[in-house]
């Protein structure tokens, strides 16, 4: 859903009434500024961080074993 919108005065920006009902954003809610070379990205602020950060990256940990992880962390405190 590519949308254009103008910057105005105070540089600020107007969300579509589209994209404020499709995110279900309302007056007053924060959003999280990214910025990237390839622009600006505006994301929701969640309500809870615990939620929106679980299971993040869980790609990276699939091919670990949990008990042989915990072992040799245990081992290295012990030297």
């Amino acid at each position: 859903m590519a949308t254009s919108v103008r910057i105005g005065k105070r540089y600020a920006v107007v969300l579509p009434k589209k994209v404020r009902e499709r995110l279900g954003l309302h007056e007053g809610d924060e959003l999280l500024i990214e910025v990237s070379r390839r622009g600006i990205l505006l994301i929701p602020r969640p309500k809870s961080y615990t939620s929106y950060l679980a299971g993040l990256h869980r790609e990276v940990w699939k091919d670990l074993d949990v008990d042989d992880y915990l072992a040799e962390e245990r081992k290295s405190w012990q030297r």
